[in-house]
C-alpha cells in the first residue's frame, strides 16, 4: 500500500472510530447508565464502561471536528463562495433541520406512545413536549444533532474571516475555556463553543499536527510539554481540556496509521466514509431498541438473574453499538433511493449531480 493511500485511509479510520464512540456515548447515557441501578451483579465492569465513556470525551468530538476542519480547509481558504456554499453550508443546515424534525417525531412517539417511558432527563429537542419548545431547543443546538449545527456555523464563520486566523484562534480558545468554566448556559451551546478550536486546528494547522504524529525525536519534547499542561489542567479540575484533546488527536492519527499498516481496516474505513448516515439515524434506534430491551428486562425481571446482569454489564454497550450502527446503515441503504435520497442530501445537490454526470467527458 502506498504512503499516499495510507494518508487517506487514516482519515476514514479516525472518522469511523469517532462515530462508533458517538454511538457508544449515546447508548451509555440513554440506556446503559440508567440500568445500573437494576443490576444484581457485574456492577464494577458496568461502572467501568461509564467511566471509560467519560474519559473518552477529549477524543470523541475534538477528533471529529479536527478531521472536519481538515477536509474543509480548501473550501475555506481557496474556493469561492459559489463553489462551496451549497455543499458546505446549505446542505448541512438542511440535514440539521430535516433530521431534527424526524428525530423529534420518531423519538417522541417511541417514548410517549410505543414504550411509554423516557429514561434520559437531558434537555433535548428530541424530547420536546411542544413545537415551540422543539424550535427553541433546535435553535440553541440542544439536540443530538448539534454536530451538524456546529459544522455549518463553523464553516460559515471561518470562511468569512479566514484571513484573520490569529483572531479566530484566540476567539476559539476563549470560547473553549468559557465552556469549561460553565460560563455558557446549556450543554448544546457549550459543546459548540468548546469544539470550534479543533475545527480551526484542522483548517489551519492540520499539516503541522500530522507532521508531529510522525513522532520524530524533536516532537517528543513538545508532546511532553503539552501533556504536562494537560495534567495541570486536570489537577485544576478541567479534564476535558484542549491539551488533552490535542494529544488524543495526534495519537489518534498515530494509531489509525498503525492499524492500516498492520491490519485490513476496510470495514472501519467504510464506516468512516458513511458517518453522516449513522449520525442522523443511530439515535432513533438507540431509543427504540435500547429502551425496548431495558423495558423487557425490567418487565420480566431478567436483572434478578446473575448471569443476565453479568452479560448486560459486560456486553450491552458493544452490542448496542454494533446493532444500532448496523441497523442505521441498513435503513440508509433502503431509504437512499429515488426521492429517499433527499433524506441525506440537499435536493439542489441531487439535481446538480445528474447534470455534472451528463456533462462529464466519457472515459
Amino acid at each position: 500500500m502506498t504512503s499516499a493511500r495510507q494518508e487517506v485511509l487514516w482519515i476514514n479510520t479516525l472518522k469511523g472510530g469517532c462515530i462508533l464512540l458517538v454511538v457508544l456515548h449515546h447508548s451509555i447515557i440513554t440506556t446503559f447508565a440508567p440500568s445500573l441501578q437494576y443490576l444484581s451483579a457485574g456492577i464494577i465492569p458496568a461502572e467501568g464502561w461509564v467511566t471509560f465513556n467519560k474519559y473518552l470525551s477529549p477524543l470523541r468530538m475534538p477528533a471529529f471536528f479536527f478531521v472536519s476542519g481538515l477536509l474543509a480547509a480548501s473550501a475555506v481558504s481557496k474556493k469561492s463562495w459559489q463553489e462551496v456554499f451549497t455543499k458546505k453550508f446549505s446542505n448541512i443546515l438542511y440535514l440539521y433541520l430535516l433530521w431534527g424534525v424526524i428525530q423529534w417525531l420518531t423519538i417522541h412517539y417511541i417514548s410517549t406512545q410505543l414504550i411509554g417511558d423516557r429514561l434520559s432527563t437531558a434537555k433535548n429537542a428530541a424530547y420536546a413536549d411542544s413545537p415551540v419548545q422543539f424550535i427553541k431547543l433546535l435553535l440553541l443546538s440542544m439536540t443530538s444533532l448539534w454536530y451538524l449545527y456546529a459544522l455549518a456555523g463553523f464553516f460559515l464563520f471561518t470562511k468569512l474571516f479566514h484571513r484573520q486566523k490569529v483572531a479566530l484562534v484566540l476567539l476559539a480558545i476563549a470560547a473553549n475555556y468559557a465552556a469549561q468554566l460553565n460560563l455558557i448556559p446549556g450543554w448544546g451551546p457549550a459543546s459548540v463553543a468548546q469544539n470550534y478550536l479543533y475545527f480551526l486546528l484542522g483548517v489551519f494547522f492540520s499539516e503541522r499536527l500530522i507532521a508531529i504524529s510522525s513522532l520524530q525525536r524533536q516532537h517528543w519534547l513538545l508532546l511532553a510539554g503539552i501533556a504536562l499542561i494537560g495534567v495541570a489542567h486536570h489537577v485544576g479540575g478541567s479534564y476535558k481540556n484542549p491539551f488533552y484533546s490535542l494529544l488524543t488527536i495526534v495519537f489518534g492519527i498515530v494509531l489509525c496509521r498503525f492499524l492500516n499498516q498492520r491490519f485490513n481496516m476496510a470495514w472501519l474505513n467504510w464506516i468512516g466514509r458513511n458517518t453522516l448516515q449513522i449520525y442522523v439515524l443511530h439515535r432513533i434506534f438507540i431509543e427504540l431498541l435500547g429502551l425496548s430491551a431495558l423495558s423487557l428486562a425490567l418487565h420480566y425481571g431478567w436483572f434478578t438473574h446473575v448471569a443476565f446482569s453479568w452479560a448486560w454489564a459486560l456486553l450491552m454497550p458493544l452490542t448496542g453499538v454494533a446493532i444500532c450502527t448496523s441497523v442505521s446503515l441498513i435503513v440508509w441503504t433502503l431509504l437512499n433511493r429515488g426521492p429517499g435520497r433527499m433524506l441525506f442530501l440537499y435536493p439542489r445537490l441531487l439535481r446538480k449531480q445528474p447534470a455534472e454526470a451528463k456533462s462529464a467527458p466519457l472515459p
